[in-house]
């Protein structure tokens, strides 16, 4: 008969399995496999023990795992204590132990690190010897570290992601990509640890005790001994009251995610070339409420690769303020990591620095072409392909021009008067370039001053597509020809350029 701190470990072990999917049949019947982290402490035996009692019912394939921090001169009896604890209970041990020094700087980062590369390595050992099946990783916090985490991430000032505390289960994650086919579980999140300790003596099991643990410069440690208990005081229920406000903020998280995802569908105006770079309407990011502004800004710079981390409030918030701030156009501005906010008057852009801001949907030279050309002669008739799109030229005589060409219908079209113009070049802008358009009787500004006028993007500037004639611009594509150029009544040849789109 079991006692009754054992059925109750029992059930909540069985309980968790039922209701958040762990550990789940394979639809083939081969057994799943579960790679179980033993530290040799108490709440990693107490797991280890209770799979093996449920591995035949439940079809699993355990794996003992255990890393060696080396930071400790009687970590390496751990190591003995653990290996031997598999060997006795008959399953395969899969070890190693990290090399002096190799832990640096904040040592719970490091080792928390180390410990997740360790058991994707093993889990993709044993994926190897079974294609195609799922691997589990069984860690076994429990709901104590459910309450300290909570606390810490309090102390910290998360949000609601970090008030949700650990998952019961989520993808193994490294460098901020999941590991394929490989998830970490947590059977043990509602199980405290006063209750691992009575069941562990009950079956006469022993463990292993880490001075560590009692180390009061580390800030769990000082939650764990010093600040829980004075909240037990105030509530005895403590543990079990902070492990449901984590479970209903892990519920508010996911809703909220949800809404996060509607936000950034509605705000997200291009996804050019996807990884590289997000686009966004700014009239309608400004128009959302601060929480949805903040997941926009978070949830893409996750799109673009950054880690949670480097996504803190602080960061989110000095970008939402400079996107409110004011309508001035500009840019790149740095943000976090290599991640860049470049700002149209009425978009912008988040995208990675050797990315270009925007990939216009009209004809542009951009940096790659400058960069390998820096210019090309266009023939008479000839043509120039730029990416997706053609360049062409043509002479046609005066009497042959369309009934509506004066009207600049197609700002990517133009007609000049084919005797004004020498050898014509197709490049980019030059600093200190001046241009005098059609219309304002041969008087010329800074092409930088046009571009201003036009509304023309800073980014987009230095790729901007120009026909020059010697050192005179006679054409800023998609807005106007020069003014000496201009076709009249005098008129004979006329030339005729024009942009068209690539057949692909």
């Amino acid at each position: 008969m079991l006692s009754q701190v054992d059925q109750r470990v029992l059930d909540l072990f069985m309980q968790a399995r039922d209701w958040h999917g762990l550990f789940p049949s394979q639809g083939d019947g081969a057994p799943m496999t579960v790679v179980v982290a033993v530290s040799g402490g108490a709440d990693s035996v107490a797991l280890l023990h209770l799979l093996t009692r449920v591995r035949v019912a439940w079809s699993l394939h355990l794996v003992v795992a255990h890393l060696d921090h080396n930071l400790r001169a009687e970590s390496a009896d751990d190591a003995r204590f653990v290996a031997q604890l598999a060997a006795n209970w008959g399953l395969p041990f899969e070890g190693t132990c990290l090399p002096p020094d190799a832990l640096t700087g904040n040592l719970e980062a490091g080792a928390r690190r180390a410990r997740y590369h360790f058991l994707a390595q093993v889990a993709s050992t044993y994926q190897t010897h079974a294609p195609g099946q799922p691997v589990e990783v069984a860690l076994a916090h429990t709901a104590n570290d459910q309450a300290e985490t909570v606390l810490m991430n309090l102390i910290r000032g998360s949000g609601l992601d970090g008030m949700a505390a650990m998952p019961w289960i989520r993808p193994l994650v490294l460098d901020g990509q999941p590991v394929p086919g490989v998830r970490v579980v947590r059977p043990f999140l509602a199980v405290s640890r006063p209750e691992i300790l009575q069941y562990l003596k009950a079956h006469h099991i022993p463990w292993r005790e880490d001075p560590t643990n009692q180390d009061p410069t580390f800030v769990r440690n000082r939650i764990r001994h010093e600040i829980l208990p004075r909240m037990q005081e105030i509530n005895p229920q403590i543990v079990a009251a902070l492990c449901r406000t984590a479970s209903i903020l892990a519920a508010e998280a996911a809703r909220a995610e949800a809404d996060n995802r509607q936000a950034l569908g509605l705000a997200l105006r291009s996804i050019q070339e996807g990884p590289q770079r997000r686009i966004f309407d700014l009239a309608l990011f400004r128009s959302l409420d601060v929480a949805s502004q903040r997941a926009i800004l978070r949830t893409a710079g996750i799109y673009l690769g950054q880690p949670d981390r480097a996504l803190n409030f602080a960061a989110v918030e000095r970008m939402r303020q400079m996107l409110l701030a004011d309508d001035h156009a500009g840019g790149p501005y740095s943000w976090v990591g290599d991640l860049m906010l470049t700002r149209a008057h009425d978009s912008f852009s988040l995208h990675h620095k050797a990315a270009e801001p925007y990939i216009p949907q009209h004809p542009h030279l951009g940096r790659d072409w400058c960069s390998l050309y820096g210019a090309q002669v266009l023939s008479v008739p000839g043509e120039i392909t730029v990416g997706d799109w053609i360049l062409r030229s043509e002479i046609l005589d005066a009497s042959a021009l369309p009934h509506n060409w004066s009207a600049q219908l197609n700002p990517w079209e133009a007609y000049l008067d084919a005797n004004r113009v020498g050898q014509l070049v197709l490049r980019g802008p030059r600093p200190g370039q001046r241009f005098r358009p059609f219309g304002l009787a041969g008087h010329g500004k800074a092409l930088a001053d046009y571009f201003t006028d036009r509304k023309v993007m800073g980014c987009l500037r230095p790729g901007w597509p120009l026909v020059v004639d010697g050192t005179q611009v006679v054409w800023v594509g998609g807005h106007q020809i020069a003014d000496r150029v201009r076709v009249s009544e005098d008129s004979r040849a006329v030339l005729h350029l024009y942009w068209e789109a690539r057949d692909l």
